[in-house]
């Protein structure tokens, strides 16, 4: 039995299974509240609201839907994608805890390492997320109120310099890719397409590239 094989029957369709699992259980408890909501009070949105806000929710993040799994399918692996919309600010913190783990260990991206070793980041961020989240609750006020102006100030670019290095480790590993997808971000910004199309424009141009590198450089390889 070959290491893909095994990892596949004995890592995958287990990560597969508890994927499912837990995913149903999140939806079928994220209509809990609302239930409770309508048995104990008798409260209910009419069928034109319930429409109304799922059209407006559907404009928002419907491509995302596509989109955000093959953009960070390659990089999180299946367990990955499980885990980070499960537990949820995947952008923002998920992927740059993983791609840092994976750095940090020399991994190669996309690799049956690769994979586990971010999974087993991710993880462990959800926990610190949970026990930050629990102890700023508890906390965070009083130390606001403690904290000088300039620090509290400094907290609104936090996620720009999140962002900040995990543009700059992806851009090492493929600088042309990252200069492309770069124009083609500021290409959006600027000519303003349908936002349905904006995403996609930027993903699926900047795969094509990918792609047509991996292939000039493996026919060098081969002519070499």
């Amino acid at each position: 039995m070959n290491s893909t094989h095994s990892f596949e029957k004995v890592y995958t369709k287990n990560i597969i299974r508890a994927g499912r699992l837990t995913a149903t259980a999140a939806v079928v408890l994220c209509f809990g509240p609302p239930l409770f909501i309508y048995l104990k009070y008798g409260m209910f949105p009419s069928v034109k609201n319930l429409i109304a806000g799922y059209l407006i929710i559907l404009s928002m993040f419907g491509i995302s839907y596509f989109t955000d799994m093959i953009a960070f399918y390659p990089t999180t692996g299946l367990s990955g994608i499980y885990l980070g919309y499960l537990s949820g600010n995947m952008s923002g913190v998920r992927l740059p805890v993983m791609l840092t783990a994976q750095e940090a260990l020399g991994t190669k991206a996309g690799s049956q390492k690769a994979e586990i070793v971010g999974t087993i980041a991710m993880g462990g961020s959800v926990f610190i997320g949970v026990a930050c989240t629990a102890l700023t609750a508890v906390i965070g006020e009083p130390l606001m109120d403690l904290l000088p102006g300039f620090v509290v100030n400094s907290f609104n670019y936090v996620t720009p310099a999140i962002m900040g290095s995990l543009i700059s480790m992806v851009a090492t590993k493929n600088f042309k890719a990252f200069i492309f997808a770069v124009i083609m971000s500021v290409a959006v910004v600027v000519l303003q397409p349908p936002a349905f199309i904006q995403f996609p424009a930027v993903i699926f141009s900047t795969i094509f590239v990918c792609i047509m590198l991996y292939k000039k450089e493996k026919g060098k390889e081969t002519a070499g």
